[in-house]
């Protein structure tokens, strides 16, 4: 299952969201360590007295800024599901919401894999807060390829697909180049077709 969208915007969530977008923002610039919670509060315009109502620490932050980038990446798919989906067509919608940040990708990465990346090496306990969406998108795919599939090649199935798909970002960004995205977007459509079983006859 999808997870559900957040809930309908309450009482100062322009300003929580703008702290967030700021907060994604500079992580992926200078990085989570270098990152103070004053320069969130500079960047998204507020006082850093004012910032510290909506967060009393930045690992606060970090876990909204992983929790937005889940809802957004998810509502993103939801979008692109049809009713009641086959596993290749709800995979196919994976794929081309990938394709559909190729451009995003390629000027400034995939922000949930240079997160992950960086929390990695800076302090391990914070990784998960990027992980986590990895491992949701992993989980995801593995519930769809399990619909068609052994449970064993569905995990490895789902593994497959999100590394080529982040694959393609890495290379799209270090290349500046979109249309790599595309390519491999379409190479991942060829490879859905050949170990899924196709639609039985009406």
């Amino acid at each position: 299952m999808i997870p559900p969208l957040a809930p309908p915007p309450a009482k100062g969530v322009a300003n929580r969201q703008r702290i967030v977008e700021a907060a994604l923002h500079l992580f992926m610039e200078r990085g989570y360590a270098e990152t103070s919670i004053g320069d969130v509060a500079e960047h998204a315009g507020l006082l850093k007295g004012n910032l510290s109502y909506y967060f009393k620490t930045k690992a606060e932050m970090l876990e909204s800024v992983s929790e937005a980038r889940m809802q957004e990446l998810f509502g993103r798919l939801q979008q692109r599901l049809p009713a009641d989906p086959t596993p290749l067509q709800a995979l196919e919608a994976f794929v081309q919401v990938t394709q559909d940040s190729a451009h995003e990708l390629a000027r400034v990465g995939c922000p949930v894999g240079t997160l992950a990346s960086q929390l990695g090496k800076t302090d391990p306990s914070l990784q998960p807060y990027a992980s986590r969406i990895l491992q949701a998108l992993a989980d995801w795919l593995g519930a769809q390829f399990a619909r068609a599939l052994p449970p064993d090649a569905a995990q490895a199935h789902a593994e497959h697909l999100l590394t080529l798909l982040q694959g393609a970002a890495v290379m799209a960004h270090a290349f500046r180049d979109p249309t790599l995205v595309d390519r491999q977007a379409q190479a991942a459509r060829q490879w859905l077709r050949s170990v899924l079983p196709p639609p039985a006859a009406a």
